[in-house]
């Protein structure tokens, strides 16, 4: 029996604007945090996922959060290659 292959969306790409989508945002959008929690405990989440949602919607900025997490940045050092130039028969 043949495969295929599934057409799996680029990381980061934008999905669809679809009619369904639209909805799920507006309805988030207009949540507080106690229905926030309660959606998020209907979901199966514990005491500890919630926690760290309530810490993630109050903390730091997610491009702070992600530069302070992962490894010091090294300097980038930059090194100039040569340009080669083919060599082209007559």
């Amino acid at each position: 029996m043949p495969t295929r292959k599934l057409n799996k969306p680029p990381e980061g790409a934008k999905m669809k604007e679809t009619a369904d989508m639209i909805a799920w945002r507006q309805e988030f959008e207009e949540m507080d945090m106690q229905a926030h929690k309660t959606r998020l405990k209907s979901l199966g989440l514990d005491d500890d996922d919630i926690a760290e949602f309530e810490e993630m919607e109050e903390g730091a900025p997610l491009e702070e959060e992600i530069m302070q997490a992962g490894p010091p940045l090294k300097e980038k050092t930059t090194t100039k290659k040569k340009a080669v130039k083919k060599a082209t028969k007559k």
